[in-house]
């Protein structure tokens, strides 16, 4: 960076190499830089496509199940790693804790359940004491979703289109199913009792919450990415 004097003004002249990058600019270096990416991507898998044909060519047939078994398995091993740097970065989530708090206090004014909220708290009436409970990071379902979005990604032959389908439909499932598993867990325990949370939270709704997103995952399967190739044959019996 240089400075100029004009009429006594002294200015400063930034070279052309440091000069800001309009947006148009911006967006035209991420377009090429990403298709670059692309390209690369599309030349490895073709690469490894051509590889696995020779290997696999040499299966019997239990062998080529146990090959896509562990493919997948290896997919979604690697699909986990943004969950683990997730974790590693300590992202903030205070948006979702506070959307998920006043999801979960709109249950509860139904059900009848007199509270407060305070931003990520909820302040639980309960006669001869106050229930404090708060809406923490790993009360938002955000593992559950990077689970379906590991499993939907780690299946093969299946469009990019029908994959963004399946997260677009998990999303809010996983969302509604979390906060009725927080719901559930604060009203039982008022009704049949406060020792109860523990196991109703951490027990039962894991469990809950495991097979919710299998079954997410398999009615994809079945439904959308029709990886059994169920829809195709109908279409085929129907021309």
């Amino acid at each position: 960076m240089g400075r100029l004097k004009i009429a006594g003004l002294e200015i400063s002249v930034i070279p052309p190499e440091l000069a800001p990058i309009g947006i148009a600019d911006f967006r035209r270096f991420f377009y090429f830089r990403l298709m670059a990416y692309m390209s690369v991507l599309e030349y490895l898998g073709h690469q490894w496509d051509a590889f696995e044909h020779r290997l696999v060519s040499r299966f019997t047939s239990d062998q080529k199940k146990l090959w896509n078994i562990l493919v997948f398995m290896l997919r979604f091993l690697i699909l986990a790693i943004p969950l683990h740097v997730l974790l590693w970065l300590n992202f903030d989530a205070h948006a979702l804790q506070v959307i998920t708090a006043n999801s979960v206090a709109f249950l509860l004014s139904l059900a009848g359940v007199t509270y407060e909220i305070v931003d990520v708290f909820l302040l639980v009436d309960c006669a001869s004491f106050v229930w404090t409970i708060e809406i923490i990071k790993d009360c938002v379902g955000w593992k559950s979703f990077m689970a379906v979005f590991g499993l939907m990604f780690a299946v093969r032959k299946v469009t990019f289109r029908k994959r963004m389908i399946g997260i677009l439909i998990a999303l809010p499932l996983i969302f509604a199913g979390n906060t009725f598993r927080i719901f559930t867990s604060i009203y039982l325990s008022i009704v049949f009792g406060y020792e109860w949370f523990d196991f109703i939270h951490n027990v039962l709704w894991q469990g809950g919450l495991i097979a919710l997103v299998i079954a997410i995952w398999w009615v994809w399967l079945e439904k959308v990415a029709d990886v059994g190739g169920k829809g195709s044959r109908k279409e085929r019996k129907r021309g």
